[in-house]
């Protein structure tokens, strides 16, 4: 499905938004971009990930230039409460890549930190 969009997105007939927790799916679409040379901000393509969950992949989606997005539900809890837990639940394997985003966390954090008292 995405080839065929890939085809009227270079055409700008249409743009499309990623939304994946899943890093994997995130760098196929980011290396296909850069096969068809697709501008990362201005090809048409966006990414999307839930508030809190793969904040790491949207970090460096945000750094690399390319539209990166979050999003939050709202509504009523009784509403919210399933999705979220679907979210959940689908993304469970998220969690092992916890450990790599606390790594992350911490260097931007010491950057931030030091980068105040940079002499640069």
């Amino acid at each position: 499905m995405f080839e065929i969009l890939l085809k009227q997105i270079e055409k700008k007939e249409c743009e499309v938004m990623i939304a994946s927790h899943n890093e994997f799916s995130v760098q196929y679409v980011v290396e296909r971009m850069r096969q068809q040379a697709i501008s990362p901000s201005e090809g048409g393509i966006y990414f999307g990930q839930l508030l809190g969950m793969c904040d790491q992949v949207t970090y460096l989606l945000g750094a690399g230039g390319y539209n990166s997005y979050k999003y939050v539900p709202y509504g009523p809890i009784e509403a919210v409460l399933p999705y979220l837990s679907r979210r959940a639940y689908e993304n469970k394997g998220m969690l092992k890549g916890s450990q790599k985003e606390i790594e992350l966390l911490k260097g931007e954090l010491k950057r931030r930190r030091w980068g105040i008292f940079s002499m640069n």
